[in-house]
């Protein structure tokens, strides 16, 4: 269960697609939502609050009896969420990966991503594409050699029992060739597997190799044709990602054409147990 999903909102396609979701995940979930607006020199204050305020009347009935409201905020977007976020105290944050100049730019998602690195609370990113038509059949969990990798597991087992249906796929990543630690990953990849038997979830487990934890996650994603992608704000760290793309999730704001939940490394949020 959660109390508060919190929904950055710029009025841009990308954002009513992630309010239209926060909606479906707080009816399943009993949240309420709150919705925020950075003031920006594109928008009127005033005619901002009053769209929120529609917002609020329309979706009002959609909601399983719980709460939306709405807050302006001050400042640079992605500090302002950062500061919302830590009075809140939220259990998850639900912003669209393009906006108009606020939550998406022309490359690397700077304020998403800025958003993600800033905040102690898991950050659902969905893209103005996401299908409300086809349910959440597969989420893909990517484990790979670091320490942290399979803190994001209870917030995947949080996400497939929102969704009853759903399977989770299981990819052990192989960024190298040494034996040591290629082992260390088919331990964390059985000990995920211990967790979600001991869940009874469904679950399917599959290995590659690769030299991009990204870019093999999203190539297996969609062979997959799945739905969200759970990861953490960072993962093992090769070569590739190092000199040429950036910092792992950042590479995932950027490049998946699904959904993406990103966890924070720093802890495991109280909702998902």
């Amino acid at each position: 269960m959660m109390s508060q999903i919190i929904v950055g909102i710029d009025f841009s396609n990308s954002s009513m697609v992630a309010l239209r979701l926060a909606v479906d995940i707080a009816n399943r979930t009993g949240a309420d939502i709150l919705m925020a607006w950075v003031e920006t020199k594109e928008m009127d204050k005033e005619e901002a609050q009053k769209q929120l305020h529609d917002l609020a009347i329309t979706y009002t009935p959609k909601l399983n009896g719980k709460k939306i409201s709405y807050i302006i905020c001050k400042g640079r977007v992605y500090q302002a969420i950062a500061n919302l976020a830590k009075n809140e105290k939220p259990d998850m944050i639900v912003i669209g990966a393009h906006g108009k100049g606020g939550f998406d730019e022309k490359y690397a998602g700077q304020n998403t991503f800025k958003i993600v690195t800033e905040c102690e609370t898991p950050v659902l990113i969905i893209r103005e594409t996401f299908n409300f038509d086809k349910h959440l059949d597969k989420i893909v969990l990517p484990i790979d050699s670091s320490r942290d990798t399979r803190q994001k597991v209870p917030w995947t087992i949080e996400f497939a029992k929102m969704f009853p249906q759903s399977n989770i796929a299981v990819l052990g990543v192989q960024t190298t060739k040494v034996q040591t630690v290629r082992n260390e990953v088919v331990g964390f990849v059985r000990s995920v597997e211990t967790f979600l038997d001991k869940h009874q979830l469904p679950h399917t487990v599959e290995y590659v190799d690769a030299e991009n934890i990204t870019t093999a996650t999203i190539e297996y994603s969609n062979r997959i044709n799945a739905d969200l992608i759970v990861v953490m704000t960072e993962q093992e760290k090769t070569i590739s990602n190092l000199l040429f793309l950036g910092p792992y999730s950042q590479q995932m704001i950027n490049l998946s054409p699904v959904p993406v939940l990103i966890v924070p490394v720093v802890q495991l949020h109280g909702a998902a147990k």
